[in-house]
């Protein structure tokens, strides 16, 4: 039964998206009109690892955020996030590489609200051994534009992650969930 409610959720879903398919602009950075209205920002925040063994965290790093130049929808927006985060707590060093496209709306005038999937590339330096993960990720967003040029923001997002060997002969994964704030400038 739970296999026949997914595939019939899964057919309607297709069915929706196809359909509107045709409304949805494909290769957007290609139009005359696309603006990437770029935005520059300094994250600061929180890691929740999953890892035994593991603290929660500070992280630091850097966005770059456009309209997405692949894919618009024919409301709303696709906002393309590209960061580079640092945690660096109890022995482990992590450098977090990722790639988050946010569908967002606005709710009010410079309030927008989004969300997403996304994929990283996550680099360790532990005390034992160095592994390195791929990751999936679901976060959701708000984001204010309606200071001039300067752009505030917050995030949540989750991390899934493959299972390595930190050097003790356990395998184990790098999951985690992380809050940050963001400072920029819109250009």
């Amino acid at each position: 039964m739970k296999k026949l409610l997914a595939a019939i959720i899964a057919g309607s879903t297709f069915v929706a998206v196809t359909a509107s398919a045709a409304d949805w602009n494909f290769l957007a950075g290609a139009e005359p009109g696309y603006k990437a209205e770029p935005t520059v920002s300094l994250m600061f925040g929180r890691m929740f690892p999953d890892t035994t063994g593991m603290k929660d965290g500070n992280i630091t790093g850097l966005e770059l955020s456009l309209n997405c130049p692949l894919l618009q929808p024919p409301t709303n927006r696709i906002r393309q996030q590209v960061s580079y985060t640092q945690y660096d707590e109890s022995g482990t060093k992590i450098k977090n590489f990722e790639i988050n496209p946010h569908y967002v709306v606005e709710v009010s005038p410079g309030l927008e609200l989004g969300g997403g999937p996304g994929l990283a590339y996550i680099s360790t330096d532990t005390s034992a051994n160095n592994p390195n993960f791929w990751g999936l990720n679901l976060g959701l967003s708000a984001h204010y534009r309606g200071l001039g040029p300067v752009f505030i923001g917050a995030e949540y997002r989750y991390q899934f992650t493959t299972e390595k060997d930190f050097g003790n002969g356990v395998k184990d994964n790098l999951n985690n969930g992380r809050f940050d704030v963001k400072v920029g400038y819109d250009f």
